[in-house]
């Protein structure tokens, strides 16, 4: 090994052990601070008359668990109805007794949520989250696995209703993947829009640095009634590449036209999924996706089958929350792990099969989480 490899090496340790003793630092303030419930909540607005309360949560990936410490919390002022929220817009609204009752919210009630409600962004905390990135694949013989490990620090601004402002650092921690520099840089920024239009139609647009090295736009609409089994979806993108070298930023024109539908139906005794979606993916690659999806409470996992134009594969995924959760908070300020980490893997190498990019969250997977027999099924 060489004086220079020697140094690398050297350098990549100390930033590696940098990062851990922060990371352990953090962890042991956590248990150590006095636990606070409320903290955990942003945007509390309680109705006593009508013993109903609104409320954001950003800390948990399982809704289940925030909307049970809460009704615990506000027991006393007999509250029993709760309405979560999402970057500030009502997802539905949730009636806690021997079951739980989940009701739709009507365009007309909606429009008065807005009216009677003037959003504030002071109500949410300064909410920073780290967030481990992990792109692996097999390799060959002097490296069976060829893989990039990245630490993100990320946040989001509120800049009004639904509308936020996505943004972080990215750490590089090792790469045996690709030629990106090991360079600290922006994590994907982008701003994203998210929209009830009624009762069962929602939209997420987006646009600005997604993941997976694409900058563009997004539009995702979804109609799903929360108390049905059966959805359907579009989804629409045009992306370019971009990657942040040593300095400055290298970008190329938008190019990846992705055009998508899907239809699902939910069996809700076992929370399993079957989603098929077909349409042109990236790199004009045209095609068809099952995927089987199973949630096991704080669990999602996946199993896929493609074939496309360019070829046939399968794989998994899996979602999953990342520990301790909460590190460190204050009335303003919050420091934690991100409440989901999600990774695919599909058995391919040197393919472009039904390739895609992630933005902040699919649409399907965030109303997945607030589906009435879900929750249910875990209440009982």
């Amino acid at each position: 090994m060489g004086r220079r490899d020697r140094d690398q090496v050297g350098a990549w340790m100390r930033k590696t052990s940098i990062l851990w003793v922060v990371w352990l630092c953090f962890v042991t303030i956590g248990f150590a601070q006095q636990r606070n419930t409320l903290q955990h909540f942003e945007n509390v607005s309680v109705d006593s008359a009508r013993h109903l309360v609104a409320y954001e949560q950003r800390l948990y990936r399982n809704p289940v668990v925030g909307l049970l410490e809460l009704s615990e919390l506000l027991a006393p002022l007999g509250v029993n109805e709760f309405i979560p929220l999402y970057q500030g817009v009502p997802i539905a609204r949730y009636r806690l007794g021997e079951t739980i009752t989940t009701t739709i919210l009507s365009r007309k009630e909606r429009a008065d949520w807005v009216r009677e409600r003037k959003f504030d962004s002071r109500r949410y905390k300064l909410d920073f989250r780290l967030q481990p990135e992990f792109i692996a694949q097999f390799g060959f013989r002097e490296r069976p696995l060829e893989s990039k490990t990245n630490l993100l620090l990320q946040s989001q601004l509120y800049l009004s209703r639904g509308l936020v402002l996505n943004w972080g650092v990215l750490f590089p921690i090792v790469n045996h993947l690709d030629n990106q520099s090991l360079n600290v840089r922006p994590a994907p920024t982008f701003l994203n829009q998210f929209l009830a239009l009624d009762g069962a139609n929602f939209m997420s647009l987006s646009a600005g640095l997604f993941y997976n090295d694409q900058y563009g736009v997004n539009v995702q609409y979804r109609h799903t009634d929360l108390t049905k089994n059966w959805s359907f979806g579009l989804e629409s993108g045009y992306t370019g590449f971009y990657y942040f070298p040593q300095s400055g930023f290298y970008y190329e024109s938008l190019q990846n036209l992705i055009v998508l539908a899907d239809v699902a139906y939910r069996i809700p005794s076992r929370d399993v999924t079957i989603k098929l979606s077909g349409g042109q993916y990236m790199y004009q690659d045209r095609g068809a996706r099952l995927d089987v999806i199973r949630q096991m409470g704080n669990v999602e996992v996946g199993f896929f089958a493609v074939k496309t134009g360019d070829g046939t594969t399968g794989g998994f995924n899996f979602a999953i929350p990342i520990p301790p959760g909460r590190i460190a908070q204050t009335n303003r300020v919050r420091l934690r792990t991100t409440e989901e980490f999600r990774w695919e893997y599909a058995y391919t190498r040197g393919y472009s099969i039904a390739t895609r990019y992630r933005v902040g969250y699919q649409l399907d997977a965030l109303l997945r989480q607030y589906q009435q027999h879900y929750l249910q099924n875990q209440y009982q």
